[in-house]
């Protein structure tokens, strides 16, 4: 039926069914753990010749892919793109609007980028790349999909999804205190909060998750990712650009929710 809206977790679990809910919960979080774990040992690598650590890379990309894929169950939120109008609809144009604006500087934060070496450029986009895939296969992918059986009996499931999500988006940033302050450190986690928020919030509304790797990308596809401190010290700074599009996506997030199950009761 065209206008039936439901989880497409659906098509792959038995939502009814609390113990099958359970075992695909651990096996998700099993799973995510592995990846996560093997993707932080990768990168952590210490190879001298540079070739052999690319080709590395490579291999490690197309492995980690193939087996995020394969365990997902699925990189839809819902069966069918969700209809959105009246006040979602305006909301989510807002929304689109700030997508807008984070490309735009994301754009121009990657000029400097083609000053450098073709080497160092090609550096950065495999490694813009495998961050962009290893995370968003991770955090909006696998425990996307895990969190949301977890929640899948609230009423705001979607929402409670992408809050911890995200926030376990932020926290695994806390790895990055190895090569930067503890300062810097804070701001970038303050930063990937908000910015897991907006991915989580970019895969309910496109109901693809190709978005959020791309989006990602742009995000990392800078002179940074070559640098050894990705961190942001001017916390003051970060708290105050970052809070409110936090509180603004939360609402969008919501909004979103709302109208799923506002078109579920109806179908």
């Amino acid at each position: 039926m065209k206008n039936n809206y439901y989880l497409a977790l659906a098509d792959d679990v038995e939502l009814g069914n609390k113990i099958i809910i359970k075992r695909t919960i651990a096996k998700l979080f099993m799973v995510a753990t592995i990846l996560l774990i093997s993707g932080l040992c990768v990168v952590r690598l210490n190879i001298g010749n540079k070739q052999i650590y690319k080709l590395m890379l490579i291999a490690f990309l197309t492995i980690y892919t193939y087996t995020a894929k394969h365990f997902i169950l699925t990189t839809k939120t819902f069966n069918q793109k969700l209809r959105l109008k009246g006040t979602s609809g305006r909301i989510m144009f807002a929304y689109l609007i700030l997508l807008i604006f984070l490309i735009s500087i994301e754009l121009m934060n990657m000029f400097p980028l083609f000053k450098l070496q073709f080497s160092k450029i090609l550096f950065a986009a495999l490694s813009a790349l495998i961050s962009a895939v290893f995370e968003e296969f991770i955090f909006r992918g696998i425990l996307f999909n895990a969190f949301l059986l977890f929640f899948c009996e609230e009423k705001y499931d979607i929402l409670c999804t992408s809050i911890v999500c995200s926030i376990l988006f932020s926290l695994i940033h806390m790895n990055n205190l190895t090569s930067q302050s503890f300062i810097s450190t804070v701001g970038q986690m303050i930063f990937t909060l908000a910015f897991g928020l907006i991915l989580s919030c970019l895969r309910l509304w496109s109901n693809r998750l190709a978005w959020c790797i791309a989006l990602h990308f742009l995000q990392d596809f800078s002179p940074k990712i070559i640098s050894t401190n990705y961190g942001i010290s001017k916390i003051g700074l970060v708290i105050l650009l970052y809070f409110p599009i936090i509180i603004f996506v939360l609402i969008c997030i919501w909004t979103i929710n709302k109208r799923y199950l506002e078109l579920r009761k109806k179908s």
